[in-house]
């Protein structure tokens, strides 16, 4: 009962905080609310149990990995956010607009995949708490619910967006904040040992970085501040690419951190969708209960945001005179055919090679744009290095990347 008192008390106060009105209308969390929302909503439910059951003991090292090179993708999109949007303004048919509208045909792919990992997600929450595991019916279940998700998107399109959201966020980094709190209690209370748990199967090194690398899509979400300029500026954009990553990064090795004794305690012997459900139940009976809101919250809004994102960005490439909603349906109707035909884990990989195929893009743009400067300081030197580094990182993901074993 303590833990699960602790669970409960510490959400009611971090959601009392979230929701001050300083906090809640202040126009730096309003931008930072989008990507962060993007970047939780991808892998908080499943980075857990597909890092401990790949590396074992060695699982808060993948996060450290993966967060460090998500983070430097991020100083990519912060740069391109102050140098390349001008030029794209001044230079609207150049070479650096070409790269960028294939880098958004990449996206486009990326968000329809996307939206069918959040919602399989989401639909393997609600049915393990109701004792439904027959396949069938969740893949038509998940389909119901993306049709669902196409019907509000027709309805209301991206108007009162951000305040589902805000709403969204608000709700489950409460609920993170809590399951984090009661975990730690749990490790101190239980006396269990920290990194001594071993993989689900042992596998080689060059096997293991190349189901890490399929794993980037957990620490997505950041580039969304890209195509935030009509509603706010450069620098705000910039600063909640940073804040979003911060705070994402934090909360993943937290995370990553005090389950490693919860692990070790209740061993996993299967990977699935809901295994992190499962094994914090066998801790603390409340905390599936709370995850199973911020499953609810968090997909449904991260499928919404990016079918929207998604269907707005093909309106723009495609430049046939078609309404918006029918543009939706396309990324829907293409979320709907991997459900059928993929399980989530090849999702989040296939999810992973979309967006490294994005973030390839702006890597090379920001090379581009680096490369042309007359007179290149040390510090231009160091960062187009940096950026010829992540391309080559981003080819190997795209390349070598592969789901993990399930079951």
């Amino acid at each position: 009962m303590l833990l699960n008192s602790v669970a409960i008390i510490s959400t009611l106060i971090v959601g009392w905080g979230l929701f001050n009105n300083r906090v809640r209308l202040s126009p730096q969390w309003r931008a930072t609310v989008t990507p962060l929302a993007s970047i939780i909503g991808s892998g908080f439910l499943i980075v857990a149990p597909l890092l401990h059951s790949v590396m074992g003991k060695w699982a808060l090292l993948g996060i450290v990995l993966l967060s460090a090179l998500a983070y430097c993708l991020g100083g990519v999109i912060r740069f391109n956010i102050a140098h390349a949007e001008p030029h794209l303004e001044d230079y609207p048919n150049g070479g650096i607009a070409k790269l960028e509208y294939i880098g958004q045909w990449f996206l486009g792919a990326a968000y329809a995949i996307s939206v069918a990992f959040y919602i399989s997600l989401f639909a393997s929450f609600v049915f393990e708490r109701i004792s439904v595991t027959d396949d069938t019916v969740i893949k038509v279940a998940t389909s119901l619910a993306l049709l669902f998700i196409m019907f509000i998107a027709w309805l209301r399109g991206a108007k009162g967006l951000e305040v589902i959201e805000l709403y969204a966020v608000t709700i489950k980094l409460a609920i993170i904040v809590g399951v984090l709190v009661a975990l730690l209690t749990f490790d101190m209370s239980s006396g269990a040992t920290w990194f001594q748990h071993e993989a689900l199967n042992a596998i080689g090194l060059v096997e293991t970085l190349s189901i890490l690398a399929g794993m980037l899509m957990v620490t997505q979400g950041f580039e969304t501040a890209r195509f935030m300029g009509a509603e706010y500026s450069a620098y705000q954009r910039i600063m909640a690419v940073k804040y979003a990553q911060g705070i994402a990064t934090v909360i993943y090795l937290v995370f990553i951190g005090l389950t490693c004794p919860l692990f070790n305690v209740y061993p996993i012997v299967e990977l699935s969708e809901t295994t992190i459900s499962q094994t914090l139940g066998q801790a603390i009976w409340i905390l599936p209960f709370l995850l199973l809101i911020a499953a609810t919250t968090s997909q449904i809004s991260a499928a919404l945001a990016d079918t929207i994102g998604g269907g707005g960005l093909l309106r723009e490439l495609i430049k046939a005179r078609l309404s918006t909603n029918v543009y939706y349906m396309l990324i829907i109707g293409i979320a709907i055919v991997l459900v059928w035909t993929s399980n989530v884990f090849e999702i989040i990989n296939l999810a992973s090679k979309g967006f490294a195929l994005y973030y390839l893009s702006q890597t090379v743009l920001a090379t581009c744009l680096l490369s042309g400067r007359k007179h290149k300081t040390r510090r231009d030197w160091l960062t187009l290095a940096g950026t010829i580094i992540l391309s080559v990182l981003l080819v190997l993901v795209i390349v070598w990347s592969m789901p993990a074993p399930h079951s």
